[in-house]
């Protein structure tokens, strides 16, 4: 289970961002925007940190 969520320190009390967290070899991400559910309703794109890191790394080199 995942019990360490963070949000990005420049989002600041903006509510439109993504928390993520980890815990052994997962890596979690979830919507701020659902921040009213219970941790356990809110939905959640769990990933391996292999595929976590190859997922970052595709979204740092595309152009924006």
């Amino acid at each position: 289970m995942i019990d360490n969520w963070r949000k990005a320190t420049r989002s600041a009390d903006n509510s439109s961002c993504v928390e993520t967290g980890w815990a052994d070899d997962t890596v979690g991400y979830r919507d701020t925007k659902q921040a009213a559910l219970p941790t356990t309703e809110r939905p959640t794109l769990l990933f391996g940190k292999d595929a976590a890191g190859a997922l970052l790394s595709m979204i740092k080199s595309t152009t924006h």
